[in-house]
């Protein structure tokens, strides 16, 4: 199976079938549903999305929404990836939230968008079974597996949740963009 197709099936799967949340953060709510997954990976088979493999020399995807000097629009660029494990597949579950705000339009605080994904990344996991404790301390995508857990019990968990989105907004990774706002541009 290529990883096109690899995708299109993590994106169409039971377990991101099962993703389902509400998101606030006081100032943006968003309701994630398995329809954003489909959509993207609908996206994914028109040839509408593209993959570029090769281009991270670590284990990482990224989604570029519009082309700059070194990235094309509407484009998953993957890394050096385990493609047979979970941790790969909810990597696509991340980026594809990124990609649905995409091609949805959307205009979002990055802070926002960032916490959603790392949320529905944690959903992923979650559902597919992978243990919380091969997870590192400390990680946004631990505190997303937390506030899934949180968030299937039935309870909001707004401190995670603004704890997740203040420790993006201090994160150095993502400081060149994080307190700004992403606009979608199809």
């Amino acid at each position: 199976m290529g990883v096109k197709e690899q995708m299109v099936a993590v994106l169409q799967s039971e377990e991101s079938g099962r993703i389902r949340f509400n998101y606030s953060s006081g100032q943006v709510v968003v309701n994630v549903t398995a329809d954003m997954f489909r959509r993207v990976a609908s996206a994914l088979t028109k040839g509408r999305l593209k993959i570029v493999e090769g281009r991270h020399d670590r284990n990482t995807i990224s989604y570029s929404a519009r082309k700059d000097a070194d990235d094309a629009s509407n484009t998953f660029y993957l890394g050096m990836n385990n493609r047979s494990s979970r941790d790969f597949n909810a990597l696509i579950i991340h980026e594809s939230i990124h990609a649905f705000f995409d091609i949805s339009k959307t205009e979002i605080p990055w802070a926002d968008n960032e916490a959603v994904a790392y949320i529905a990344q944690g959903y992923y996991l979650r559902n597919s079974g992978f243990p919380e404790m091969r997870m590192e301390m400390g990680n946004h995508y631990r505190l997303g597996y937390l506030i899934a857990g949180s968030f299937a019990e039935g309870t909001t968990a707004a401190n995670l949740v603004a704890v997740l989105r203040t420790n993006l907004l201090k994160d150095p990774d993502y400081e060149h963009y994080i307190e700004k706002t992403f606009k979608g541009d199809g």
